[in-house]
């Protein structure tokens, strides 16, 4: 058995110590008392007794060396730590050297398991502890920060990879420490902030590398995070967190607000009897009520669209209750027209525009005379009204239908002061006719589009225009 290590200088005292180390790594202490325990001897003979870090257990001293017996060498066990000191004389007061050895090959092996943390953000961190002998190169695939990384697995989850975001070498005369930090690529952070009309703005920040967003790309930057790169990408959604845009157009937001409308005037026929005793004198004329412009509550919708066009079904827009029935916007009003023979014999055709009326089909105060057989026959516009009809005959037409409205009387006279139609007196026993025709339908209690209004609200970073539409629909209320 051998009673000197290395050297004859260095005598054992006891038995070694073994640690097993992770990765098939060993740790060795040797205990030895020098030959000469004075100070002076000491110090003139450090050479000779306290080998070069990072040698070999099995290499032999300079001076003085020793071979070591076969089979009783570690592999790879190289000096890490030397410590000298006296014994106290109760323990026999020799100068005593502790060598300590570790297994240090040529290839990085792990010193200890990952170190793992998760940071506010979620994202994994690995801090990795690697050795190996002293002048060992670093690994090419192992140092390029940003690019480098690892499929890390705890117990039997989903691989994540992490990249490198930095690393140190701890160089020593024994060894080479190579700790190297990874951190999980995806989400640092997400924020949001409302805009207008619904909008909101979620900015999200990557690292490494960029990952999915919703909505459009209105901005994208890049920066630095632990020493990797972030992307941070905004885009624009809805307050539900779709794209505020999807299916090329989303409303994202609705409102109700007070708008101006106008309802249209409303003309009419009407009629009316003066009665002097026994004669009774029938008066026929045009109502009219006046256009009047209110407040109305109105439902306003906010759509974001990759097109740049008003389309129909814009004008029949089911804002949630219900669709619109179409645009309110009338393009043609009511007219009057009447035509007969009035005092004097003077015969008399006259139509009128009125500009922002509509009319009613209604025809109060007026009494249908069928009339005895007689011989009038009486046209208007090629179109035979009657045939064979007395005086004081009177007869209604009505068309109730919307783009063809229209309402009238056609009569007979009587041979007196019977009939004045819109203030003229008819000459007796002579056809008549007043009719009003044309204009918009009664908006009371239909539900219209009142507008349209598309304009460019942004664009993305690649340059393409998104819209903004605002539909205003309304079911109208009575006036």
């Amino acid at each position: 058995m051998a009673v000197s290590h290395r050297t004859n200088r260095l005598k054992l005292k006891g038995s070694p110590s073994v640690e097993k180390l992770q990765n098939d790594r060993y740790k060795l202490t040797i205990t030895c008392s020098t030959m000469n325990s004075r100070e002076d001897w000491y110090s003139a003979n450090k050479s000779r007794i306290f080998p070069d870090f990072g040698s070999l257990q099995s290499a032999e001293m300079s001076i003085d060396g020793l071979a070591p017996r076969t089979g009783e060498a570690y592999a790879d066990m190289r000096l890490t730590e030397i410590k000298s000191g006296n014994r106290s004389p109760r323990d026999g007061s020799d100068y005593i050297v502790v060598l300590t050895y570790e297994t240090l090959g040529s290839a990085f092996v792990q010193v200890k398991d990952d170190t793992i943390a998760l940071k506010e953000n979620g994202l994994r961190t690995v801090t990795r502890a690697s050795i190996a002998k002293a002048g060992t190169d670093i690994p090419t695939d192992d140092k390029d920060i940003g690019v480098d990384y690892i499929d890390h697995q705890i117990d039997a989850e989903t691989a994540v990879r992490c990249f490198l975001s930095s690393y140190e070498i701890d160089d020593t005369d024994s060894y080479r420490e190579f700790t190297r930090n990874y951190i999980q690529a995806g989400t640092l952070s997400v924020s949001e902030s409302n805009e207008s009309e619904g909008v909101v703005k979620v900015t999200t920040t990557f690292l490494v590398t960029e990952g999915t967003t919703v909505g459009p790309v209105i901005a994208r930057s890049t920066g630095e995070f632990s020493g990797l790169k972030t992307i941070s990408v905004t885009t624009l959604q809805d307050s539900a967190g779709q794209s505020i845009v999807h299916g090329n157009s989303n409303t994202v937001n609705q409102y109700n607000r007070m708008v101006d409308f106008t309802y249209p005037g409303v003309l009419s026929i009407g009629g009316d009897k003066l009665v002097d005793g026994s004669n009774t004198t029938n008066l026929y004329n045009f109502n009219l009520e006046p256009p009047v412009q209110a407040k109305i509550e109105s439902r306003v919708s906010v759509i974001f669209q990759t097109s740049a066009d008003i389309v129909a079904g814009d004008f029949t827009f089911n804002d949630g209750d219900g669709a619109a029935s179409g645009l309110w916007n009338p393009t043609e009003w009511a007219s009057t027209y009447m035509s007969g023979i009035s005092w004097n014999y003077s015969p008399f055709s006259e139509t009128k525009g009125l500009r922002g009326y509509r009319i009613s089909t209604t025809i109060s105060g007026v009494d249908e005379v069928a009339g005895d057989a007689g011989n009038h026959t009486f046209s208007h516009l090629g179109v035979v009204i009657f045939t064979n009809k007395s005086p004081l005959f009177l007869t209604k037409e009505i068309n109730a239908n919307a783009g063809s409205l229209k309402a009238c009387i056609n009569g007979v006279s009587g041979s007196g002061r019977e009939t004045i139609v819109s203030g003229k007196r008819i000459f007796g026993g002579t056809p008549y006719r007043m009719e009003i025709s044309g204009g918009p339908i009664d908006p009371v209690s239909e539900k219209f589009t009142l507008d349209v209004d598309l304009r460019p609200a942004f664009s993305d970073i690649d340059g393409n225009t998104y819209y903004k539409k605002t539909i205003i629909t309304s079911t109208i209320p009575a006036r």
